[in-house]
């Protein structure tokens, strides 16, 4: 299997799109792959990466796209018609693969926003079969559900403590901190599968959602049209939509769906067209080139993209954006798109990078189900064989690493180790040391056992997993005196966390690195360093600074926390360019 990093266009926007190539004969059915929306695409973008794996494995021609707007595509959530340009990007992505595929059946495979829009191709005659999975039957029913899930999870940020946010512009909807216009939240208002006819020919294979029956006023679309039906388990679609270090890939339901293809019977068809709409390897998006970056290293190829200048001088910087914990190389809420296209506006090429098991890089993302293998030592050799390429191409020696969670772990201790690093910026980090004990250690203080109604709520409500909470009660009936705080030299002799941050602070001083920490309010690892006076003695690492965020939550979901995070971003960007560009004159001075 080969793996083709496209771009193709719709309504004058490049949208990206990977290409899933079988090694031996092809199956004449290709499969086109239509994700779900906002945190239900980043959530389940592994595992559907796994879907066209398995599919390929199989013979089937697989394309999976990012739709305008969205993920690596260009455009934003202010551009207009964006329904429209959404369906010109199926139009445009089907008939691409039918024709490089040369495929007699292309079937389109949606998942909840991209079932509508599979279903919709499908009535213009552009897919010949369906598989939909938890697809509603109206738009509106997506927007109710987008609602409710902005409320519910603005009442389970105050409820940690976070201030009431302030209101979005009316008719703005930002479910899991993902834009929604108004505009195209009427446009999906307005949407009803029963308006068009569907083609009697088609077949259509729907999948239950762990259980609870497809949507009835879809299902009477489906078979008031004539089409062929066929209902089935749809199971494992909540462990799918788990956070992404949890997610697993529904197995059953790929061999379901596998099964359900083979069963198609041959039809007439006009031969496959050759050529269409061209696809391209790289992409102007507004200032910034975009292509797929790809490293090679021993635990299989890397995944990145690099946004390079246009116009103008290229900086004497060149920025890595680490993951978001298994958050693919988007970032949180899109921020690292967003910001390597800003950044690259001025003059700095910037990566965006999978890691191992994360995103489209090859690797075992299932891994992460346990927290310790975010902070295995591999991963900071990865940051470094990223930087090796990326020099080798041409891009310089001086490097800024930006990173949040475990990205920020990785980034500060690939900088300690690599000399091009320049900076490190580093967002909530959780550790800077990890030990296996902390997290446990912090949860009970912050719980506070189960004196506070709040813990079993969390409990309850699944916050906190069953696995935790064993791991907890476990930790909790061995000795107290297993605590995080101590852990030990190889010589076996006591040396304290706080010991060994300080003697990685002195490493930063002495490489003249700077370390640029930026934490929201209730940060622990930011609690646990003032405690310990390590952020208190700027005469003794000048270099290691922090900034604070207003508000409460790690992955800086709530939409006005982000102007500040941006502000903090581009502030640590404009002060490493003057002193670049200060080193480079100093350089080239007689």
């Amino acid at each position: 299997m080969t793996e083709e990093f496209v771009y193709l266009e719709a309504s004058g926007i490049p949208f990206a799109a990977i290409l899933h190539r079988p090694d031996g004969p092809a199956s004449e059915i290709a499969v086109l792959l239509l994700a779900p929306f906002g945190w239900e695409d980043i959530a389940s973008y592994r595992p559907r990466r796994a879907w066209a794996e398995d599919l390929c494995a199989h013979g089937h021609p697989a394309l999976r796209l990012d739709l305008p707007g969205t993920g690596e595509s260009g455009g934003g959530p202010a551009d207009p018609a964006t329904w429209a340009t959404w369906n010109a990007a199926v139009t445009v992505a089907a008939a691409w693969l039918r024709s490089e595929a040369r495929a007699a059946n292309v079937t389109a495979l949606g998942i909840g926003l991209g079932g509508l829009l599979a279903y919709e191709a499908a009535v213009r005659g552009e897919v010949d079969d369906l598989v939909l999975w938890a697809t509603p039957g109206r738009g509106r029913s997506l927007v109710r559900e987008a609602v409710a899930f902005s409320a519910h999870e603005t009442a389970r940020i105050v409820e940690a403590g976070a201030p009431e946010p302030p209101p979005l512009p009316d008719g703005w909807l930002a479910p899991g901190g993902f834009l929604v216009s108004p505009e195209t939240a009427a446009e999906l208002r307005s949407v009803d599968l029963a308006d068009g006819q569907l083609p009697g020919s088609v077949r259509v294979l729907l999948l239950d959602r762990d259980g609870v029956r497809p949507d009835a006023h879809l299902v009477d679309s489906i078979v008031g049209a004539g089409a062929e039906l066929t209902v089935g388990s749809g199971g494992g679609y909540a462990a799918m939509l788990t956070d992404p270090d949890q997610a697993r890939a529904p197995r059953d339901v790929f061999e379901r769906t596998r099964v359900w293809l083979a069963q198609a019977r041959p039809r007439q068809r006009a031969a496959v067209p050759a050529g269409g709409d061209a696809a391209t390897v790289e992409a102007v998006v507004g200032p910034v080139r975009e292509r797929a970056f790809l490293v090679a290293q021993p635990g299989g190829r890397l995944v990145g993209t690099l946004a390079e200048p246009i116009d103008g001088p290229t900086a004497p910087l060149t920025a890595v954006f680490l993951n978001a914990g298994a958050i693919r190389r988007v970032g949180p809420h899109r921020l690292w798109v967003d910001t390597a296209r800003r950044w690259g506006a001025r003059g700095v090429p910037s990566l965006r990078l999978d890691l191992e098991g994360i995103g489209d890089s090859d690797g075992d993302g299932e891994l992460f189900a346990d927290v310790a293998h975010f902070h295995g030592e591999q991963f900071f050799a990865q940051a470094r064989a990223a930087l090796d390429a990326l020099q080798a191409s041409g891009l310089g020696d001086r490097f800024i690493l930006v990173g949040l969670c475990s990205g920020a772990y990785w980034a500060f201790h690939a900088a300690l180790a690599d000399d091009r690093v320049e900076t490190a910026v580093m967002i909530n980090p959780r550790v800077i040391y990890w030990d296996e004990q902390l997290e446990i250690a912090r949860e009970l203080r912050r719980t506070r056992l189960l004196v506070k109604p709040v813990t079993w709520k969390r409990v309850l409500r699944g916050d906190v997993s069953r696995e935790r909470w064993a791991t907890m009660a476990r930790w909790l009936a061995g000795s107290p005196r297993r605590c995080a705080r101590r852990v030990r030299r190889r010589d076996d002799q006591p040396f304290s966390v706080a010991d060994r941050i300080a003697a990685a602070f002195d490493r930063v001083r002495e490489r003249g690195l700077r370390a640029r920490f930026v934490f929201c309010d209730g940060e622990p690892l930011h609690d646990e360093l003032t405690r310990d006076g390590l952020l208190a003695q700027p005469e003794r690492w000048p270099t290691v600074t922090v900034t604070r965020l207003p508000g409460r939550d790690h992955t800086l979901r709530p939409l006005w926390m982000h102007e500040h995070v941006v502000a903090a971003l581009d502030g640590a960007l404009a002060a490493e360019l003057a002193l670049a560009h200060a080193a480079v004159e100093l350089s080239e001075s007689p």
